[in-house]
């Protein structure tokens, strides 16, 4: 079978020698893989060059960027100590309560800062101004108008900083820092404040061509010489500027009170720095790579084109004698005839192999739509489990329902109210199908509590009120023991605990309460409102919503959690539509 195989080639390739001479072996490998390996050799030395430049450069920016980095800290650690220290002096309130205090004290403040400080002010709570240096500032002047004592007083928790301006005195880029001080019984005293002059300030933190600069652009500090090409935009969504005419990379950050630390340098320099040990890499790629190419060309000549050539020889002789000398061609034509009888035997394994792969695959397609029928099977048993285990939830809910409430429907509008503000939560789907399926368990306890107090038609004595409260224990004790019901136990048990620690039974509060049991309290509230029971009215859906929102002598808003009470009200109508499905 090889035989006729191999003279059938044979014929074509002399057909194809006639047509068109083929290329030498060494030739071919001079011309196409040694060329291509020079090609090779000069696109990669040429790819390293790039990456090492690109590398070099990056680096010498990632250390411009911290010099920012640090610069911007150090600068924001500056203006915070100050406002630390008004924090401190704030708490000391009684150097606060006459005039003679309140200027020896900014008298100290002054001293201690003479160098950043232009004024230390107070502003009574009255509308007296006091500063040191004294300055007249005119019977007109009213500190309460002033950005400065504003801000102060809207944020009396903490120090405030009021973006850079022009002082209206020194004419210099300026920074004031305000802390509002309060008396014993937490009433404002007045506000104090300092007038910080940023180029000061800066003086000894700024670098060689650093800056700092306001939300419009403007230079309010530098060290060296930087020209004002900062546009307001620029400053805003760019890290870095560069300044073709100046020759100048510009590294921004932005920093505490609208103030941008911006630190320079020369593109020039930049260039050099990551150009020379690039360069030199890719010189010494390059060198490399041209004496690895030589290298091959001896070693493929030798490997590759010597043998060959011996097998073309032998293949020669095998056409025209029929005979292949193996001496001839030593180790190579034993690999050659090895070769293609282990291809054939290949062959054979592989139909072989392949038959019985065919059949193991109609095997495998059968097993599985057995096994996906079985799925399917399962899935409806799980589905009828699942609808009745919902169905036994809802009958035993209404069990419970009939001890106090008439219709039988509070249990229907809970679960369902339920669902619908653990959808908007944006809980897991699980989460909230275990929601709905429990939420009608919240009061099983009450088959425990004695029926003539739950039907009692007046108000409840402390007495039987607390043994009422107990039904959230007695419902938990019912629905313990399963992971499976630990929602189900937490909306029983935790259902009247509310968000500001004023439920029962153990006065939980925020998010120390489950959410299930958060959102069943929110809504059982609001059915409670809107049902009519044997000791109150009902009420309509707006007399609820601003009872829960706005509070009575009753209910608070502070009873649930925000999230919910955002929801509630940002879906109001819809909750009232649902609730009167029912």
């Amino acid at each position: 079978m090889f035989s006729g195989i191999i003279d059938d080639r044979g014929k074509k390739v002399r057909m194809n020698v006639e047509s068109k001479e083929p290329m030498k072996l060494g030739s071919f490998l001079q011309k196409r893989v040694l060329r291509l390996a020079y090609l090779i050799v000069t696109v990669l030395s040429i790819l390293i060059f790039l990456i090492t430049l690109t590398f070099f450069w990056r680096s010498h920016r990632n250390e411009e960027l911290l010099r920012a980095i640090q610069l911007e800290r150090d600068w924001s650690a500056l203006i915070d100590s100050l406002g630390k220290l008004l924090n401190v002096l704030s708490n000391q309130s009684k150097s606060f309560q006459d005039e003679e205090c309140i200027m020896k004290l900014l008298e100290q403040i002054h001293g201690n800062y003479p160098s950043l400080t232009a004024y230390t002010l107070f502003g009574r709570s009255d509308g007296k101004i006091f500063s040191y240096p004294p300055y007249d500032f005119g019977p007109e002047y009213d500190p309460r108008r002033r950005p400065w004592y504003r801000s102060a007083e809207q944020n009396p928790e903490r120090y405030v900083i009021v973006k850079p301006f022009i002082h209206a005195i020194l004419n210099e880029p300026t920074m004031a820092i305000a802390k509002a001080v309060l008396d014993e019984n937490g009433e404002l005293l007045g506000v104090l404040c300092l007038d910080l002059i940023i180029s000061r300030m800066a003086e000894g933190l700024l670098l060689d061509h650093s800056c700092i600069v306001d939300e419009t652009g403007q230079i309010i500090a530098k060290r060296g010489n930087i020209e004002s090409i900062f546009k307001p935009e620029l400053i805003k969504t760019k890290q870095f500027i560069i300044h073709i005419p100046s020759l100048m990379h510009y590294t921004v950050r932005a920093s505490i009170s609208g103030t941008y630390v911006v630190v320079g340098h020369g593109i020039l320099q930049d260039i050099a720095i990551s150009l020379i040990p690039s360069s030199s890499i890719f010189l010494s790629m390059f060198v490399v790579g041209l004496f690895s190419v030589r290298r091959m060309k001896k070693v493929l000549h030798q490997a590759v084109v010597d043998p060959i050539q011996k097998i073309v020889t032998a293949t020669k002789n095998y056409l025209q004698k029929y005979q292949f000398d193996l001496q001839r061609i030593e180790d190579p034509v034993d690999e050659i005839k090895t070769l293609t009888n282990e291809l054939s035997d290949m062959v054979m394994i592989i139909d072989g192999q392949m038959q019985e792969l065919k059949s193991s695959y109609e095997q495998l397609e059968a097993s599985q739509r057995q096994l996906e029928e079985m799925l399917e099977n399962l899935r409806q048993k799980d589905e009828e489990v699942k609808e009745a285990y919902k169905l036994l939830t809802e009958k035993l809910g209404m069990l419970v329902e009939g001890f106090d409430e008439p219709t039988g429907k509070h249990v229907q509008r809970v679960k369902k109210l339920s669902r619908f503000l653990a959808e908007k939560l944006n809980l897991s789907e699980e989460l909230v199908e275990q929601i709905e399926l429990y939420t009608p368990l919240h009061d099983i306890g009450k088959m425990l509590v004695p029926k003539e107090i739950l039907t009692k038609p007046g108000k409840l004595t402390q007495e039987e009120f607390e043994i009422v409260k107990k039904h959230v224990l007695w419902g938990a004790e019912l629905l313990s023991g399963s992971d499976r019901l630990l929602v189900a136990h937490n909306i029983a048990l935790y259902h009247h605990e509310r968000y500001d620690g004023s439920g029962y039974p153990f006065g939980l509060k925020d998010d120390d309460i489950p959410i299930e049991a958060q959102i069943v309290g929110l809504v059982d509230v609001y059915d409670a409102l809107r049902s009519e029971r044997p000791y109150k009215r009902s009420m309509s859906h707006e007399e609820a919503v601003r009872i829960i929102l706005q509070g009575d002598e009753k209910t608070r808003p502070t009873q649930f959690s925000p999230k919910l009470l955002k929801i509630f009200s940002e879906h109001s109508d819809d909750i009232n539509k649902l609730w009167g499905s029912y």
